[in-house]
Parts: structure tokens; C-alpha cells; sequence
């Protein structure tokens, strides 16, 4: 499944489609759109979700509402509700129709995305555990620790990363089990980018840590470390992680500072070892001194990160973005073959098994 493929279905009950809720939306999900009128004889050429922006200010909206929704697809899609205030009778009202979850105006793009993505994460698990059978209690394990690690990134809430590991043996299970090549195939369905590129770049340096014979406490530093590398983008808006365009160079500037925000994350909160927290401050590191935060170069970066950057940057170029297409698995091996230098070249050798005899277009 392309990482284009509309998860939601917009539907419009008023004479003339709201700006508000389809740029908001626009902002990170991709969606069809069709009329209350229409949605009795609506095709639903695959499953997808419905945001349901209609009045049910009268027992007249209600009923019209009501009929449409009972031509809904065998698959029963998750609802969303927008209303025009928070009013207690439009809540009631929405849940009556089915309403998993209801957004009040005026919209606001954080509280929006959360309730969609409630309403996405619902039916992601659900298909998982349908369509990939073993695959999908090491995604979900995953899924859940970045859940828990942007709550407490965004709000401050008690985690220490003892608490992460019960999942990360979950995920390190998985990929010994079912390989990663099913595990890639399996994260191209999460709607966020940025939780797909962290479930990614786990999957991938777990499998080079599984290929290197690494021991379980080590592979356990991976697994936790590749999930919450990016934990610094959970203070970052959702508007530039899930842009559908390039960024601007200042909207670059900002998302380049993902490693020092993740760095005073874990140092404030306590309960992180060292090594975790060199991994989210220094994946951008090179060893010739040209990365970023902290410039750091050769022995200064340790093992751990080292299999980390080289993990987030196959990723990255094997991603297929809105604005770019899925690199090759050969061209982007050869692209981390040519950055002598940056990288260390014994560990990207070892990684060729991993770039070329797996299939990881994602």
C-alpha cells in the first residue's frame, strides 16, 4: 500500500465544502471527499474512515445524517464528528450516530490530529492483526511505545526506559521470527510519517543488529533507541513533520533541531542511560565532523549510534515521500557506500545483506 493511499473519507453536509477542516486535514492525511447527499451511494473503493463535517443542530440533521450512515460498508469505518461548538446535546447527538470521536469548532490542529489519529491508529491495529498475523504484535508493541514516548515528550508525563522494554523484546521477537522484510511491508499502512520513518529505522537496525550476532542487551539498546531516536520532533508541530511538500530552509532549521530537543527530553526527565540518550542526541552525527548538534567526530561516536544513523538514512532514501519517490535499495546502498569518511565503512559493509538481499520498499 502507497504511503499516498487516502485513509479518510471528508464528508461535506453543508451547501458548500469548509476551508477550515480541509486545510487543517490537508496538513497531514491524505482523503477523498464527497457530500452528505452523496454518501448513500458512495463506491468505497477501499476501507477508509469517515470525518463527518454535517449539522445535527435539529432532529431533522439527525435523521438525514442517520440514513446516510446506515448505507455504511460491511467494514463498518470509524467516524469522527465535527460540531459546531461544544455543547452537550451535539456530543450526545454525534455519539448516537456512532461517533468514535467528536472534534468541537473552532479547530485546532493538534487536538484534531489527535482524535483522527485515534481514529486511524483503531483500524491500523485492526488490519494488522488481520493481514499480518505474527508481524503485528511486534508493530503494535512499537506503536505503543512511541505512543507512550511522544505523551510523555508533549506533556511531561513520568517514563523511564525500563518501562519500554517488556515492548522492545516484543519487537526484537518479531523480526527474529518473521524476518524484516514482512516487517517493512507492515509499517507502509501507519498514516504518520513520522512514526512510519521510527518503526522503520527500528525494523532496520534491529535486523543489521540480528545479522551482526549481537547479544539480547545489546539488541535491546536498538530497539528502544531506533523508536525513540526522534522523540525530540514530538515538541516540534505537526504541520512541518507531516508536511506534504519539501520544507523551507527555515522549516528545515527548526526540524534540525529534533536532536537537541530530544537530548534535554531525556535529561530532564531522569531514568535514561547514557547511551539512549547519545542516540537521539547524535544520529545526525559524522565521523569527519560535519554532522549535527555537536559536530562530534571519529571515536567520539559511539557503536550504537554509528548502526542508528546508518539505519535513519537507508530509511530515508528508501521512503517514499508526497514529494519524492522510493530510491532503489541498490541506489541507496551505493549512496551510504559513497560517504566515506561520514560513516563507518566496516559496519556499512557489513550492512549490504541488509540493503540488498531484503526487500524494504517502503
Amino acid at each position: 500500500m502507497s504511503s499516498k493511499a487516502p485513509r479518510l473519507l471528508l464528508v461535506h453536509g453543508h451547501d458548500c465544502p469548509r476551508l477550515d477542516i480541509r486545510q487543517t486535514l490537508s496538513q497531514r492525511y491524505f482523503f477523498v471527499e464527497c457530500a452528505l447527499t452523496d454518501l448513500p451511494s458512495y463506491s468505497w473503493p477501499e476501507p477508509l474512515d469517515i470525518v463527518l463535517d454535517a449539522p445535527i443542530d435539529t432532529i431533522e440533521d439527525f435523521q438525514r445524517v442517520q440514513a446516510a450512515l446506515r448505507r455504511r460498508p460491511k467494514h463498518e469505518p470509524g467516524i469522527a464528528f465535527i460540531i459546531e461548538r461544544q455543547e452537550r446535546a451535539l456530543v450526545l447527538r454525534a455519539h448516537a450516530l456512532g461517533a468514535e470521536t467528536v472534534i468541537a469548532r473552532p479547530l485546532g490542529a493538534r487536538a484534531l490530529f489527535s482524535s483522527i489519529d485515534l481514529l486511524l491508529n483503531r483500524a491500523r491495529s485492526k488490519m494488522w492483526s488481520e493481514r499480518f498475523g505474527p508481524e503485528a504484535e511486534g508493530l503494535l508493541a512499537g506503536t505503543e511505545v512511541l505512543d507512550t514516548l511522544f505523551e510523555f515528550a508533549a506533556n511531561g508525563t513520568r517514563l523511564t526506559q525500563r518501562e519500554l522494554y517488556s515492548r522492545g523484546d516484543t519487537v526484537i521477537e518479531t523480526l527474529g521470527e518473521t524476518g524484516l522484510g514482512r516487517w517493512v511491508e507492515a509499517v507502509k499502512a501507519h498514516h504518520s510519517r513520522t512514526y512510519r520513518h521510527s518503526l522503520l529505522v527500528t525494523g532496520i537496525a534491529v535486523g543489521f543488529g540480528q545479522l551482526l550476532g549481537m547479544r539480547q542487551d545489546d539488541l535491546q539498546r536498538l530497539a528502544i533507541g531506533g523508536l525513540m531516536h526522534d522523540i525530540g520532533k514530538a515538541t516540534i508541530p505537526a504541520e512541518l513533520l507531516e508536511k506534504a511538500g519539501p520544507l523551507s530552509e527555515e522549516e528545515a532549521m527548526i526540524v534540525r533541531e529534533h536532536p537537541s530537543l530530544g537530548r534535554g527530553i531525556l535529561s530532564r526527565q531522569g531514568g535514561f542511560a547514557p547511551e539512549m540518550i547519545d542516540v537521539v542526541a547524535h544520529h545526525h552525527e559524522m565521523l569527519d565532523g560535519s554532522g549535527y548538534p555537536d559536530a562530534l567526530s571519529g571515536n567520539q561516536i559511539r557503536d550504537l549510534v554509528r548502526i542508528v544513523t546508518i539505519s535513519d538514512i537507508f530509511a530515508a532514501l528508501i521512503e517514499e515521500r508526497s514529494y519524492k519517490t522510493a530510491i532503489a535499495n541498490e541506489d541507496a546502498y551505493a549512496m551510504l557506500d559513497g560517504m566515506k569518511g561520514k560513516l563507518d565503512m566496516s559496519l556499512v559493509r557489513a550492512f549490504r545483506p541488509i540493503a540488498l538481499e531484503t526487500k524494504l520498499a517502503a
